[in-house]
């Protein structure tokens, strides 16, 4: 059995939530979800260093999470990857006939490296669906997209972090479950340590190094993010190549997330430029249609999509896959 679907984690996991201390107010629950967001301790008693800074006991720190937890108020203890973790990201486009639209985004949101799905539409009844996929490095691509029952159309490096491929790629077990979650209980890391057979202290020792290297930025204790979707435009120029002027008058685009700027390429991605905008169709349009007049440009999008975007996760899954 792979060591990652063992029961053994589901045993560990706390099986009952902890009863409310009376002096757990919303003073506690606050400190909860703000205090560690980006500086969870990396030390045996975590939760008993938290106490310290916070003033509420640990008893009381501990059953603000498990309410919150319970409540899918607050994520387990995860990693944030930092700069020294090589991976690379990938934006991809998909068409569609409009029957396979919402199976293949669901399909595409399932897989553990997306971190964007844009379901597009366009005035001549044409569907796609436009995607943003994260991985280490293009076979840990390859394995998420073979589960698709439709190859992408399109496919661009939209860029790439360098490093060396150690650390955390040298110990995958560890990495996936801190990355997937730790349970949220007094001892995390003894928890981590005994589903991998291992000491504590080892554990602890590997993550401090994977910080000090900068491939593990931090451990984090944060809020569910809200998820919901948002409106979008995406307009793609296949030979235009804006001159300085017309860059420079690019932020006073409001809502644009990208520039899409790529060297003329072949039927993977046939566009040189391209504007993701992020408003309603009418009001995006109109945003272009300003920087188009500021910028002096009469060169008309060869394709413009009114996107439908969504974010499955805030980071990538990177191990595991």
């Amino acid at each position: 059995m792979n060591a990652l679907s063992s029961p053994l984690w589901s045993k560990m996991a706390p099986v009952s939530e902890p009863a409310p201390s009376p002096s757990c107010c919303a003073g506690v629950v606050q400190t909860v979800l703000n205090g560690w967001r980006d500086r969870f301790p990396l030390d045996s008693s975590p939760f008993y260093s938290m106490s310290v800074s916070s003033g509420a006991t640990r008893k009381e720190l501990l059953a603000a999470c498990a309410r919150l937890h319970h409540s899918g108020a607050l994520q387990p203890i995860r990693a944030r990857w930092g700069p020294g973790l090589p991976r690379r990201r990938w934006r991809m486009g998909f068409e569609t006939a409009p029957s396979q639209q919402e199976s293949l985004a669901s399909a595409l949101v399932a897989l553990p490296g997306c971190v964007r799905v844009e379901r597009g539409s366009e005035p001549t009844g044409q569907c796609s669906v436009w995607a943003e996929v994260e991985a280490l490095d293009a076979g840990a691509l390859e394995r998420q997209l073979a589960v698709l029952t439709l190859p992408p159309t399109y496919r661009r490096l939209l860029h790439s972090t360098q490093g060396a491929p150690s650390g955390p790629c040298d110990d995958p077990m560890l990495a996936s479950l801190v990355e997937r979650g730790l349970p949220l209980c007094a001892r995390p890391y003894l928890r981590c340590a005994q589903r991998l057979n291992r000491p504590e202290r080892q554990v602890l020792a590997a993550l401090r190094t994977w910080q000090r290297d900068g491939h593990l930025e931090c451990l984090t204790l944060a809020p569910t993010p809200t998820r919901s979707s948002s409106d979008g435009l995406l307009a793609l120029w296949r030979d235009f190549d804006p001159d300085e002027r017309m860059r420079s008058l690019l932020p006073s685009i409001r809502g644009m997330e990208q520039v899409l700027e790529f060297a003329p390429g072949g039927a993977d991605w046939p566009w040189r430029f391209g504007l993701l905008v992020m408003a309603p169709e009418t009001l995006a349009m109109q945003r272009l249609a300003q920087w188009n007049a500021a910028a002096g440009n009469t060169i008309l999008p060869d394709r413009c999509v009114t996107l439908r975007v969504a974010v499955p996760r805030d980071a990538a899954l990177l191990f595991g896959i």
